[in-house]
């Protein structure tokens, strides 16, 4: 493989794993503080998965790009991490040090985020399936079999909020509402996949999932009688809301700079510890 092929496919790999973390580390805040005990423990387990499917990718570019994958999942600068930025924030209730409630705190958004990235990410690893890249191709099909129990749980959710009365549907539509930008921004093209297309490392880009994505989404939004943020027209979308788009290219917002200081800070106490 061409050195700028691997520095791509290192880079490319970098940014399914971070997206994996972040999500993982985000929901394992719900740990504990669930609505339900059952949820506690099925919640933090999803988190626990997305972590591990993370190692699996942080390994594979480690090899790539001569590393080890625990330098590459907590020892890079903040903006070298490219997940989408949709990712990042938190949905967990935040109090301060004396324990005061400080605002947040939505199941609804936690859950309506989970189910549309897991609907982005079953159409991404599907793709990558048929990746020429042997070793991707085979972690991706061992990630796939615990994605479908997330999706499972996603749709059940998404429907048992989206049938509630009251409190809990508005909270999914608002939700819904106030991560479309950020959820467009999953679709975000990170540096040389036009490359790895023409290797016939990736099938396609990941902008081109964004069609069949929002095909999906729209049926479970038609399915719960949810409104839908955007419009087809004829073969294509109408989208009213501009993307939120960076994140690919390692820019960020405020609560990644917290939760960045709060994920590394045992790594950075002691960078060359031997655990």
């Amino acid at each position: 493989m061409r050195a700028e092929v691997t520095s791509a496919l290192g880079r490319y790999l970098l940014t399914i794993a971070d997206d994996e973390l972040i999500l993982g580390y985000r929901d394992s805040e719900w740990t504990g503080i669930a609505p339900l005990v059952e949820e506690d423990v099925a919640f933090s387990s999803l988190a626990q998965d997305e972590i591990g499917h993370a190692r699996l990718y942080y390994m594979l570019a480690a090899d790539l790009l001569a590393t080890d994958a625990d330098e590459l999942a907590l020892g890079r600068e903040p903006d070298d991490y490219y997940h989408a930025t949709v990712l990042e924030t938190r949905t967990t209730p935040k109090y301060d040090a004396s324990g005061a409630h400080r605002g947040g705190g939505d199941w609804a958004r936690a859950v309506a985020r989970r189910f549309l990235y897991d609907l982005f990410d079953d159409l991404r690893t599907e793709a990558l399936l048929r990746s020429s890249y042997a070793p991707l191709a085979g972690a991706v099909q061992k990630i796939r079999r615990e994605e479908q129990y997330h999706l499972r749980h996603g749709v059940a959710w998404w429907r048992a909020l989206a049938s509630a009365d009251g409190e809990a549907r508005v909270r999914l539509e608002g939700a819904l509402v106030a991560l479309w930008p950020g959820l467009l921004g999953l679709f975000e093209d990170a540096p040389g996949e036009d490359l790895l297309v023409s290797e016939g490392l990736l099938p396609h880009r990941t902008a081109d999932l964004r069609d069949a994505w929002l095909e999906r989404v729209q049926g479970h939004c038609d399915a719960a009688g949810l409104p839908f943020p955007s419009e087809r027209t004829g073969a294509g979308w109408s989208i009213a809301v501009p993307p939120e788009v960076g994140g690919r290219q390692g820019r960020h917002g405020p609560a990644w700079t917290e939760l960045y200081d709060d994920m590394t800070m045992v790594r950075r106490l002691e960078p060359e510890a031997v655990w």
